[in-house]
């Protein structure tokens, strides 16, 4: 008796777990990471990428692809979301390792500063609700969510149920496909139209190092390993931002030049090439008032700035092929032409 009530019990259960997950994807909201994720992570295997762009919002809109195949044939695709924590980043990157295997990993050093133990909830969900069930999900929401909101991410209807008189045409329809053709790249068009108020402050011109936060290391460190034993190419970067855009947050380190000196010292003592493009502004022509969208973003006309020469060092420095004039490639044409570059930029 009892082993046939358990039986009932746990069909029951399995039912209505496969309903719920069978309903979630309406209930999860459309944002832009949500097709961007999909589309790079799951609908777009067949060409494996150059290069991979990985890390938080100064990624986001830091490094465009479309510049990067337009001026050098390069295949890639800029999987960083809003708010993208370190560790988040490191279970991203292991979820792109599965379909791209070697791929040149570009890894934005920004969130390194960040202190907190966990990632604001939303941005966390950026990553989690559009990353398919798996034991590298599972792994993601235990290390990198409080223990009170795990449920939420394994489950998400349970935080979108709401929205249940909310719901368009949209949501039953979504078509992620229309995402795609950025190849998860967004840079803002206002120009910021104020100076840099920590210009002066450089590897050149600041001595000195603070540590980096225990768990930004720690993931830091995981990052490095995973490239290692999968023999991938590893590059850190720091798009331009000002260093005070964060002066005032308790979880986050204050010192950033002397944090940046400290990532040089690391990226130095693992052989990673390290670019801080807070001290190539002058070098690359970045004019702070015009190329940034606010204090810690570029804008459409500094990333493609960044983009050009970023796209130079990696032509100069790794043997990556040419993919313009390969016909299973032509989508490539098409999507730049939908570009924001091709839109905005004039110089092209």
């Amino acid at each position: 008796m009892i082993k046939k009530i358990i039986i009932k019990i746990s069909i029951f259960i399995a039912i209505l777990l496969f309903m719920i997950y069978s309903i979630t994807p309406i209930f999860i909201l459309k944002t832009d990471h949500r097709g961007k994720l999909i589309e790079g992570l799951y609908n777009h295997t067949g060409n494996a990428y150059d290069v991979v762009l990985m890390g938080g919002s100064h990624m986001n809109g830091g490094i465009d692809p479309n510049v990067l195949w337009h001026d050098y044939g390069i295949t890639s695709f800029n999987y960083a979301t809003g708010g993208q924590s370190m560790d988040m980043t490191y279970y991203m990157l292991k979820e792109v390792l599965k379909k791209h295997k070697n791929p040149v990993v570009v890894l934005d050093a920004y969130y390194l500063a960040q202190s907190a133990e966990y990632g604001q909830r939303g941005y966390i969900s950026n990553v989690l609700d559009n990353m398919k069930f798996s034991m590298n999900k599972l792994e993601a929401i235990w290390n990198c969510t409080p223990l009170e909101d795990r449920l939420e991410y394994l489950i998400p209807f349970l935080k979108y149920h709401y929205r249940w008189n909310q719901l368009t045409e949209n949501d039953f329809n979504y078509d992620s496909s229309e995402a795609y053709y950025a190849k998860g790249f967004a840079a803002g068009t206002k120009k910021y139209g104020k100076d840099d108020s920590t210009a002066n402050q450089t590897s050149r011109t600041v001595s000195g190092t603070v540590n980096l936060p225990t768990k930004s290391l720690a993931y830091l460190n995981k990052i490095i390993d995973l490239c290692k034993e999968n023999n991938l190419k590893l590059i850190l970067i720091n798009t331009p931002f000002d260093y005070n855009s964060d002066a005032a947050s308790n979880e986050w380190v204050s010192q950033q030049a002397k944090m940046f000196n400290k990532v040089a010292e690391i990226a130095k003592k693992e052989n990673v090439p390290f670019i801080n493009y807070n001290d190539k502004m002058d070098e690359i022509d970045l004019d702070f008032k015009n190329d940034m969208n606010n204090s810690g973003h570029l804008n459409i006309w500094g990333a493609y700035k960044v983009t050009k020469d970023f796209g130079d060092y990696l032509k100069q420095n790794y043997n990556l092929k040419d993919h313009r004039n390969d016909n299973a490639y032509s989508q490539w044409n098409a999507d730049y032409k939908r570009s924001q570059a091709a839109a905005y930029i004039t110089d092209k």
